[in-house]
């Protein structure tokens, strides 16, 4: 089941600092650190963002949905392509990493798999403890 949503938008340092002269908002921002999920840094990067349903969120507890098949309904309405003909995602594949309901929202903690995307903050940052073999060269000659 897909629940109609989209992202709040987000002034640069907002929640903590909020100017007036600040005008550009986006739907999120990258989060730093290392987490333990596979691929993270390499091609899998967290997101932090509050999602804000169309209906409120005491309707869709009355009907019976639990708080992760409300969440999971929104993402599955977020990963949709924008347009019948694009196959690119807006934002990237999202999951859930994890989630908080907030009154009128639900700030949530995203994996995606886009490093930089115009639609959030920041830049996802590369994990340089993941050694990748490279294959560049001529080959060497086996002994």
């Amino acid at each position: 089941m897909e629940i109609a949503c989209k992202f709040k938008e987000l002034k640069e340092l907002e929640p903590s600092i909020v100017r007036e002269k600040d005008t550009r908002t986006k739907c999120g921002r990258y989060e730093g650190g290392s987490l333990n999920i596979k691929g993270f840094g390499h091609d899998r990067w967290a997101v932090a963002a509050y999602i804000i349903p169309d209906k409120p969120l005491k309707k869709y507890v009355s009907k019976g949905l639990s708080e992760q098949q409300i969440v999971e309904g929104c993402l599955k309405y977020l990963n949709k392509p924008p347009t019948k003909r694009s196959k690119k995602l807006k934002y990237g594949k999202l999951e859930c990493r994890h989630f908080i309901f907030m009154e009128g929202a639900i700030s949530v903690s995203l994996i995606v798999d886009q490093r930089n995307n115009k639609y959030f903050w920041g830049r996802g940052k590369i994990n340089k403890q993941r050694k990748i073999n490279s294959y560049r060269g001529r080959p060497r000659k086996k002994k």
